[in-house]
This record gives C-alpha cells, sequence and structure tokens, in this order.
C-alpha cells in the first residue's frame, strides 16, 4: 500500500510532465536538436519524469527518433503522450505537440489542484478520529491504552493512508463533470495536434478514466466513430449532458474545438454542473 506522502506526490504528476515539456519546447524552439534540448533541461525531481527524460535522451545519444522511443517505451509514456509526439514527428509540427501537451498536463493539474482542496476536509476528519473514537479509553484513565491507540492509527495513517488518499482521489475524479471535462479537453487537443478523428476519440475516452465511457468507445469500429457526427455518435454515451452535446454538435460544424470543448472543460472544472 503506497505511503500516504507518496500517493499525494503522485497527485502531482500533472504539473511535472507540463513542466518537462514546457522546457523540452523551449529548447527545442531555441534550435537545439532533442539530444542536446534533453540534456540540458537536467535531471529531475519527479522520478518517473525523470525515468521518461533517461529513456529518451539515451535512445537520442544512438539517434533512434521519438516516435521510435515512445513506441517502445512502456508504461514511461501515457496513450495521449504517446500519440501526439509520434504525429509531431511525423508531420513536421514536434514544437507543437510539446506545446500541446504542456497545455493538456497544466489544465490536468488544475483538475488535481481541485480535488486536493475538495479531499482536505475527509482527510482531517480521518485524522482527527485517530485521536477522538478512543477518547473514552482516556476518560476511564488507561492512559497506556489510549496512547498506544492514537500511535497505531497515525502510524497506519502515515504508511498506508495513500490508499485512502487515492481512493478519495478517485471518487472526487469520477464526477461525471469531470469526466467531461477530461474528455473534452482530451479531445479537442487531440483535434488540434492533427490527430485522425476516430484515433482522438478513443484517446479522449482512455484521457477521461472513465471504464464506462471506455467501454462504449471501445464497442464501435472506426467508420462508426469516422462517419457519424459527435453529437450524435456520443448521444447515449454515458456521463454526457443536453450541454456537452449541443457543444459537440457545435464543434463538429464549426471546426473550432479550442473555443468550444476547452471552454466547457473550463466551466466543468470551476464547478459548472
Amino acid at each position: 500500500m503506497p505511503s500516504f506522502i507518496a500517493a499525494y506526490r503522485a497527485l502531482d504528476d500533472g504539473r511535472h510532465r507540463e513542466e518537462f515539456y514546457r522546457m523540452w519546447r523551449a529548447a527545442v524552439h531555441a534550435g537545439l536538436t532533442n539530444e542536446h534540448a534533453l540534456k540540458t533541461i537536467g535531471r529531475r525531481g519527479a522520478p518517473h519524469v525523470e525515468e521518461m527524460r533517461d529513456w529518451l535522451l539515451d535512445g537520442a545519444r544512438r539517434g533512434q527518433r521519438v516516435t521510435y522511443l515512445v513506441r517502445t517505451g512502456g508504461k514511461r509514456f501515457e496513450p495521449m503522450e504517446r500519440a501526439i509526439l509520434v504525429l509531431g514527428e511525423e508531420t513536421g509540427t514536434f514544437e507543437e505537440a510539446l506545446h500541446l501537451l504542456a497545455q493538456f498536463y497544466q489544465s490536468k493539474h488544475k483538475l488535481i489542484l481541485w480535488i486536493k482542496k475538495q479531499m482536505a476536509y475527509p482527510m482531517f476528519t480521518a485524522l482527527c478520529m485517530v485521536f477522538i473514537a478512543p477518547f473514552p479509553l482516556l476518560y476511564f484513565g488507561q492512559t497506556l491504552a489510549y496512547v498506544g491507540f492514537v500511535t497505531t492509527g497515525c502510524v497506519a495513517w502515515i504508511t498506508s493512508g495513500g490508499s485512502f488518499l487515492m481512493m478519495m482521489a478517485q471518487r472526487y475524479g469520477a464526477r461525471p463533470e469531470l469526466v467531461r471535462a477530461r474528455f473534452a479537453r482530451a479531445l479537442a487537443t487531440g483535434v488540434e495536434a492533427g490527430v485522425p478523428l476516430p484515433r482522438a476519440i478513443r484517446l479522449a475516452a482512455e484521457a477521461a478514466a472513465d471504464p464506462a465511457l471506455s467501454a462504449f468507445v471501445n464497442r464501435m469500429d472506426e467508420h462508426q466513430l469516422a462517419a457519424d457526427g459527435l453529437h450524435e455518435t456520443f448521444a447515449a454515451a454515458p456521463h454526457m449532458s443536453a450541454d456537452m452535446i449541443g457543444v459537440l454538435a457545435v464543434a463538429d460544424r464549426t471546426g473550432d474545438f479550442t473555443n468550444t470543448l476547452r471552454k466547457l472543460a473550463d466551466l466543468y472544472e470551476d464547478g459548472f454542473r
């Protein structure tokens, strides 16, 4: 079971990835090769990001393309990262791909900050219960038993509280409006990067991190995803609402995903339901 501190740090994954992609883009924009860019970025404080940088840097030194490295990098890369980096290198828009990923993870971190804020009260309550629940022992004079109970509870909260923290994060993150926000933002990012629509839809469903929505998308083949309009495709999808379907229809007709889906995602993250 993860410790509370380890789980709390793990929730900051979006911030670390955003920082990494912004620095990589700045180095590429300055004219550096990927090898020199990754070397210039330097060691990252987050272990998983440093592992990713090491993998890319070692491959760049051997003359391997980013496309090959992300496809063989396993769990170092998320599906959204893999698709956009590959597309960026293959179409000559690598700098823009890095920019889109930085924006995506910035928004993801913003959502995590909101979730942390919502979790503050239940986590504080759980800690207080460690001291309050055994209070009858102290009342009846069993001080050593009370101290032992509290000490054990605090140690358990610190060492295994990560499981509770992750459970609470998943609980808040699974709210329908937040599922819609992740889906909308990821779909906009994929389309703006030039990913084919069926692939962008599948990536967005994965990024939404909702089993029901992923299952709905996986039941359709590429032709179904490409033939119908987005509003028709997702009219019966889990967690979709009238406002979401309406915005999908507008995005379909105008081709403007930035001022439609991204704006709606912002509203959902700000509390709109």
